[in-house]
């Protein structure tokens, strides 16, 4: 499957991570050659119900925030040809603007952890033998270099983002088809609202929002997007179910 509609110049080069130790591993996966790893969350056996149920033969598609790569991987074993977009090693992260004498104790140990995970997917990738291709970058202004896309994927991204608005609008300047999926909440069902995370006391400095389906399926309405699907399913993470949400979208 060939990517003639974007500029190859701009992917990652492949990165040769030799030893699973030099790894953080954010998704359980079973790796040709080593067998399971474990990770914070487990969506084996559920992935078509994360995706949508979405057919993913033939597609190009334009992930946001691949972690370990589990779904990268998971959906071009369904045919796909993706492309993950991650953040830079100078970005890092979207911090929530804590106090910068508390957020000091955060960012050398968050160095190493998304060198760790970012190892964790080149790992996968070689394992899996794996022709998924990465763009390190801004995810607030992806370049036009990247192409076209059938489909976007936004899973479980856009809670942890400060302008999550400006992602979707993103994502939906370049692909016909949007896969959005975060964590449900039933008390914010019924308006198209969202909720800061944070407060004084909990500092949850690597999340923004909790979200309603509505939030986001106004919003796609807005940008010319039908929403054909919406619906609810259990992952796990360290052994505990939580409710998602999956929204499925089309550019009318």
């Amino acid at each position: 499957m060939q990517s003639k509609r974007s500029n190859d110049s701009i992917f990652a080069a492949s990165v040769k991570v030799e030893d699973v130790a030099d790894c953080y591993f954010y998704h359980t996966m079973e790796l040709p050659g080593y067998g399971v790893v474990n990770g914070e969350w487990d969506l084996r056996g559920r992935v078509d119900d994360y995706l949508g149920k979405v057919g993913f033969t033939g597609k190009r598609v334009l992930e946001i925030g691949p972690a370990s790569g589990f779904l990268a991987f998971e959906m071009e074993k369904r045919g796909a040809e993706v492309v993950s977009v991650e953040v830079t090693a100078e970005h890092g992260w979207d911090f929530v603007p804590y106090p910068a004498s508390k957020l000091e104790e955060i960012f050398g140990p968050r160095q190493i952890v998304m060198q760790r995970l970012k190892n964790s997917y080149w790992f996968s990738h070689s394992a899996h033998r794996s022709k998924a291709r990465v763009y390190y970058g801004d995810v607030y202004n992806l370049p036009d270099a990247l192409g076209k896309f059938d489909i976007a994927v936004m899973a479980a991204v856009l809670l942890h983002c400060r302008d999550p608005l400006r992602i979707v609008e993103q994502c939906g300047k370049m692909a016909k088809s949007l896969i959005i999926a975060d964590k449900f909440h039933s008390d914010l069902e019924g308006a198209p609202t969202s909720r800061l995370a944070s407060t004084p006391q909990n500092f949850l400095w690597h999340t923004w929002w909790h979200f309603s389906t509505q939030f986001f399926t106004q919003f796609l309405a807005v940008m010319g997007f039908t929403t054909t699907q919406t619906s609810t399913h259990q992952q796990y993470h360290r052994g505990r179910a939580n409710t998602l949400f999956t929204i499925v979208s089309q550019r009318e």
